[in-house]
């Protein structure tokens, strides 16, 4: 594993496992309802939600880090990436982690 993807995957657990932030979690109930939204699961869980995150290119990753998860160019891009991934994210099919957006 390279020094990148561990820093990364460093930052999504810790962003993932905050439980003490109101933010974090208004974040995590956005994810759940942009699956709902686009049709990817009926009732989005928690766990949907983080399958989506910890899927989620690295890029938005960081950018998400940087100004929040629910500003708007941050949000495009998750957008963006659950279009552009409907059936594997339905079938909940294992996604490599991408570090810049196709």
């Amino acid at each position: 594993m390279s020094y990148k993807h561990n820093n990364l995957m460093a930052m999504r657990l810790n962003y993932w496992n905050d439980e003490q932030s109101h933010h974090v979690q208004h974040e995590k109930l956005r994810l759940q309802q942009l699956l709902q939204e686009y049709g990817i699961f009926q009732q989005a869980t928690l766990e949907d939600a983080r399958y989506l995150f910890f899927s989620l290119p690295s890029i938005v990753i960081v950018k998400g880090y940087a100004v929040g998860f629910q500003h708007e160019s941050v949000l495009s891009l998750i957008q963006q990436y659950i279009q552009t991934n409907m059936q594997q994210l339905q079938q909940r099919t294992e996604l490599k982690i991408q570090f810049q957006m196709p």
